[in-house]
């Protein structure tokens, strides 16, 4: 198992406490409610939007075509009506086009994707991007212009406060795995590591005892930040240096985050389209907790939902 590290770093007060124990909870959908679909909530191209006003959708439901390649597929997170076609708020360019669903009828039934012949294309039908924070594309991402020999899986979450993914680990260890296994296969990669930092212990032991069986190395992380951006993960996991301005590709490595192994997963096993994701709520909530959302979810309703 070995360890590099990469120099600098800082070490921040952790607050995981609140919620790095608790289990994962579904927060239902509302009827009724009203629910944002941002058509670039991605790096790229903004999708094409599918619907038009007063349409009825279904969870899962195709609502916004990649425009380009590099884009992503856009699903209706809940059934229900669309009710505008506007601009919604955005955290990078301050406003961008979505469609607006009003909440209705049976949600626990997900229109299923397209599984195609082709890995890549399975990914683009479902709509992945990188969970880490990225959003990049994950079929462009899975379709490198040069070999790599390594698949490197981001299990740091050196973020203070959030727990999504350690709990993740915990309760999806071996989704993760296989969904990993799915991209190694699928891109004849001959090395997968899995890098988890060391305030995880249960996360080490979880993935530990599936070592052997799936074959692959398990690389316990030193705590500090930003030890899950992906060249200082490189560096700690490989010794190998990502030249400045350049991709990870570079030096033969392709690095996912755990939440982007288990949506590929669920997309080649279950047919399953993006449209939810795990979220952490602590801080000044009556209670802190790892939620499952659907995409959409207005953060205002999130927080009561935790109470405030």
């Amino acid at each position: 198992m070995p360890f590099f590290g990469f120099r600098g770093g800082v070490h921040p007060d952790y607050n995981k406490g609140a919620t790095s124990g608790k289990p994962i909870e579904v927060m239902p959908v509302k009827e009724g409610a009203l629910y944002g679909v941002p058509l670039a909530q991605h790096i790229g191209a903004p999708a094409k939007p599918l619907v038009a006003k007063n349409q009825e959708v279904k969870a899962g439901e195709l609502i916004g075509q990649a425009a380009g390649f590099i884009s992503a597929n856009i699903h209706a997170p809940v059934s229900g009506r669309v009710v505008a076609l506007q601009s919604l708020p955005h955290p990078v360019s301050g406003k961008t086009a979505g469609i607006i669903i009003e909440a209705s009828g049976e949600q626990d039934k997900i229109l299923p994707v397209n599984v195609s012949e082709k890995f890549q294309e399975t990914v683009l039908n479902a709509g992945i991007v990188g969970l880490g924070g990225a959003t990049f594309p994950s079929n462009v991402k899975l379709s490198p212009p040069k070999k790599v020999d390594t698949l490197l899986l981001n299990g740091a979450e050196c973020e203070p406060y959030l727990t999504c993914d350690h709990r993740l680990m915990l309760e999806k260890t071996e989704e993760i795995i296989k969904g990993a296994d799915l991209i190694r296969r699928a891109l004849n990669i001959e090395n997968l590591i899995i890098g988890i930092e060391e305030n995880k212990p249960d996360a080490l032991e979880a993935f530990g005892k599936f070592a052997s069986s799936y074959k692959f190395e398990l690389v316990p992380l030193e705590v500090k930040y930003p030890q899950g951006g992906e060249k200082q993960l490189i560096k700690a996991c490989l010794n190998r240096t990502v030249p400045e301005g350049m991709l990870p590709l570079e030096v033969g490595v392709i690095v996912h985050n755990v939440g982007t192994c288990l949506a590929v997963y669920d997309a080649v096993e279950n047919k399953k389209p993006l449209i939810e994701r795990v979220v952490t709520v602590t801080g000044a909530v009556k209670e802190p907790k790892n939620l499952l959302v659907r995409v959409g979810t207005p953060v205002q309703d999130i927080i009561d939902y935790c109470g405030v």
